[in-house]
């Protein structure tokens, strides 16, 4: 463990401290304590340097085990430390344990990390790559300027429906946005500010394209390129679609411990609840990317028309249960557990021929 040396014989050598950062943007509330008792409590100003300076001094020689929750500031918290060899975790807050008291201080959180921590109790996050992280950060942008462009055209549709201009009833095409150029309005600062919506619609689509084009080279990526390719030979998944799978899904080969779990992070495994005579069945509950499933879907429709062995899915799930939702959704499950073992094999997907011709 890299530490600064201190040659002054310690109490504290190799004894283990639990540390508990509960973290905000304007301070930390820390919390120290040995398995059976708490030693200190403070305030300090965020800062991971003053904090190992911090423990150095006043506790030479520990055995230092630090934990924070899951937050606004993500994980360079986490690189500072483990870098320097401390040993250091990252846990959701959803997975602290609560002990129904009203009463939230910033201390009772810290307090609780570090006693949950010298229990055992706290479950780790696994924190990807730090290059890993920055590609998700371009699809964070990536996924804003779409939504940005879809806030713009209910915007110009919003402008034409005041006028009752007949192109309102359009749809939206290359074509068309020359057409709205040719839009005069009578209203002068009504005709401004449409003209200044069709101007910033024009920048956001440029900017979408540029986004496009550095996400399409993460596949360059030595690790990810092999399962990006992978991915983008399924019919029906585009190459942005195959990177945000990649991305989320398979980073890790080992992130998922089999295509159940997988399944069950994208919520397409059904659920069960019963008590006595009463029986409810459902979906389970979603871990993971909304988007992720909505794109699975998708794909499931478009890949149930080539592949024979989710098309024999379809028809014996929409027999039992009647409804093309459930039937498409059992596909979609069957066709990730597909995916799973490719690139797991990394081999190429296989549309099932023979099936296909015989349905």
């Amino acid at each position: 463990m890299k530490r600064e040396e201190n040659n002054n014989t310690s109490f504290f050598e190799n004894i283990l401290l639990f540390i508990g950062i509960d973290v905000h943007k304007l301070k930390w509330v820390v919390t120290i304590r040995t398995y059976d008792l708490e030693l200190k409590t403070f305030s300090m100003k965020p800062s991971a340097e003053e904090l190992e300076r911090f423990l150095i001094k006043n506790y030479p020689g520990a055995d230092y085990r630090i934990v924070y929750e899951c937050c606004f500031s993500g994980f360079w918290i986490y690189d500072y430390f483990s870098e320097k060899g401390y040993k250091i975790i990252v846990t959701p807050t959803n997975r602290i344990y609560k002990d129904g008291s009203t009463i939230k201080t910033d201390k009772i959180d810290s307090r609780k990390l570090a006693l949950q921590l010298s229990r055992e109790m706290l479950k780790e996050v696994v924190v990807p790559a730090k290059r890993i992280r920055e590609y998700k950060y371009i699809f964070r942008i990536y996924d804003k300027q779409k939504i940005r462009q879809g806030q713009i055209l209910r915007q110009i549709k919003a402008f034409l429906e005041q006028k009752n201009h007949p192109l309102k009833w359009s749809k939206w095409n290359k074509g068309l946005l020359g057409k709205l150029k040719e839009i005069k309005f009578e209203d002068k600062l009504f005709d401004l500010k449409f003209g200044n919506l069709l101007k910033e619609y024009e920048y956001i689509v440029e900017q979408i394209k540029d986004s496009e084009k550095i996400i399409e080279r993460i596949k360059e990526d030595e690790e990810l390129g092999r399962r990006i390719q992978i991915l983008e030979k399924i019919n029906g998944i585009g190459i942005i679609s195959a990177v945000r799978m990649c991305l989320y899904l398979f980073d890790r080969k080992d992130k998922f411990e089999s295509s159940e779990r997988l399944n069950h992070y994208l919520g397409l495994t059904p659920s069960e609840r019963s008590s006595g005579d009463k029986i409810t069945r459902g979906r389970s509950g979603m871990c993971g990317n909304r988007q992720l499933r909505s794109i699975i879907i998708q794909l499931a429709w478009m890949t149930v028309r080539k592949d024979g062995a989710l098309l024999d899915k379809f028809d014996r799930v929409y027999k039992k249960s009647g409804s093309k939702q459930k039937a498409i959704v059992a596909v979609a499950r069957k066709l990730m557990t597909k995916i799973y073992a490719v690139i797991q094999k990394e081999e190429e997907y296989r549309i099932n021929i023979r099936s296909c011709k015989a349905a």
